[in-house]
């Protein structure tokens, strides 16, 4: 719990917020995060879950970006990821749904693109980009579009297709 506790600080350090999204992130310090103290906590200022759910999926994005800073995913890291997702009750698909596309595109490009830079992927950047699939709830197809549009770069670049952990399909 000490772990998200500093997470959730330096997002709040870091980034600004409204007052809304400050009251459900500070439940997390205060030791409340549970589903019920949220839904209480937007309850009595007149909120919904759905009302700052886009908000709620730019503190996720948020952190991603601060994270992947280092170019390492740790589980630890995932672990946060995964109890925020939980605790704003993300589901598959919302970081599109909610308009969050560009971003989670722009994020995961970026992080791949450090992955493809040596023209190859090994096996824990290979585990990792799986870690980035789940951590934004993308489908395989979806995941596979961001790939494949570094991977065709990384081809160019000189790149061999058996080294970059991908298929490209070619569509007409």
């Amino acid at each position: 719990m000490e772990q998200i506790k500093k997470a959730v600080k330096e997002l709040l350090e870091e980034r600004k917020y409204t007052p809304m999204m400050v009251r459900c992130l500070n439940l997390i310090l205060d030791d409340k995060m549970n589903s019920i103290a949220l839904k209480q906590c937007l309850s009595e200022s007149g909120y919904t879950l759905s009302m700052i759910k886009p908000e709620a999926l730019q503190v996720i994005l948020d952190y991603s970006e601060i994270i992947l800073e280092d170019e390492m995913l740790t589980e630890n890291e995932i672990r946060i990821i995964t109890l925020l997702k939980m605790f704003f009750q993300i589901k598959d698909g919302e970081f599109y749904t909610y308009g969050k596309k560009d971003v989670v595109d722009s994020v995961l490009t970026t992080q791949i693109e450090k992955m493809y830079a040596d023209g190859m992927i090994n096996n824990e950047e290979a585990l990792m980009k799986t870690d980035l699939q789940g951590l934004f709830c993308l489908s395989y197809d979806e995941f596979l579009v961001i790939v494949n549009k570094v991977a065709k770069l990384a081809l160019e670049k000189g790149a061999d297709i058996n080294n970059l952990d991908t298929v490209i399909l070619e569509t007409r």
